[in-house]
């Protein structure tokens, strides 16, 4: 039986091109972020929408590999690893980076299918203090908190990009 494994299934499905109760899923709120913005950010230090994107890639990439039981692949907060250089100069450039964060997605639901049932949450994940499920709350969580950034960014840049035309009224 895998009852939690579904029910986290449907949770990061919600959270990540669903209709969640507080507003916009991950896939939503990217597809209304022209890609003009995709590498602006509201002040010097910030991070832009998609190194935001390239550090949900990062993360979601970890939990695939904890998945596949791969127990050295860590990531260093604040590393290279943590908050890849991302640079989006075109509509082509901002569509496949969007791919990837649907790509890395899809593996974690393709590897949580694959578990016969929810003992594996249970589990320590390999190199690590907690377990699989914890891990994969954690990914539903860090979503959230980045969905909330990019809507804050996507306001802010909105409000200055008013005139330009990047984005339609």
């Amino acid at each position: 039986m895998k009852k939690r494994t579904n029910k986290l299934i449907r949770s990061l499905s919600e959270i990540f091109e669903g209709e969640p109760w507080y507003g916009q899923s991950v896939m939503r709120k990217l597809e209304n972020v022209p890609h003009k913005i995709g590498y602006k950010t509201c002040i010097p230090e910030s991070h832009t929408v998609a190194e935001i994107v390239g550090h949900l890639i990062a993360w979601k990439t970890f939990a695939i590999e904890k998945l596949e039981s791969n127990e050295v692949y860590d990531i260093d907060i604040d590393s290279e690893r943590d908050w890849p250089k991302v640079e989006v100069n075109s509509a082509e450039e901002w569509e496949a980076l969007k791919a990837k964060l649907v790509a890395a997605q899809s593996s974690i639901y393709e590897l949580l299918n694959e578990q016969t049932d929810d003992s594996y949450l249970d589990e320590k994940v390999k190199g690590k203090d907690y377990d699989f499920e914890y891990l994969i709350r954690g990914i539903i969580q860090h979503d959230i908190y980045h969905i909330g950034q990019i809507g804050l960014i996507e306001s802010q840049l909105k409000r200055k990009e008013l005139d330009s035309g990047v984005f339609k009224a």
